[in-house]
């Protein structure tokens, strides 16, 4: 992949980030150090960065489609009363994949979207 400056601050802004972020909050947060920025090249960018791995995108229930710098198998736990986002052991989501390969004879599964919903610690205290 060929480094530009455009892709480099979206690299940035996502490694800068814990968060969750759709391509528009990357916009706002990356065009204030690179003026002339264009929301469509921050979608071209994010694309390229997914290509080679170093962005996942995920579209989680009722909710846009989110980036983040994360390696691209790892499922996702959402608090339906707080929307919180969060990871469980990475080791989690490589054991899912390869049971659905190790299960599936006539299939052979290349990425994993996994989202669960339930309620976080913080709510569940509540």
């Amino acid at each position: 992949m060929r480094v530009t400056p455009q892709r480099a601050h979206t690299w940035r802004v996502l490694t800068e980030s814990e968060e969750h972020l759709t391509a528009e909050e990357v916009w706002e947060r990356a065009r204030d150090t690179l003026p002339g920025l264009e929301l469509s090249t921050v979608y071209r960018s994010l694309e390229a960065l997914r290509a080679v791995g170093l962005v996942a995108d995920s579209r989680l229930p009722e909710g846009p489609r989110v980036f983040e710098a994360r390696p691209a198998l790892h499922p996702h736990l959402v608090c339906k009363s707080c929307g919180e986002i969060s990871h469980p052991d990475p080791e989690a989501g490589h054991q899912l994949f390869e049971a659905l390969n190790a299960g599936s004879n006539d299939f052979e599964v290349h990425e994993l979207h996994v989202v669960a919903e339930g309620i976080c610690a913080r709510c569940a205290r509540r």
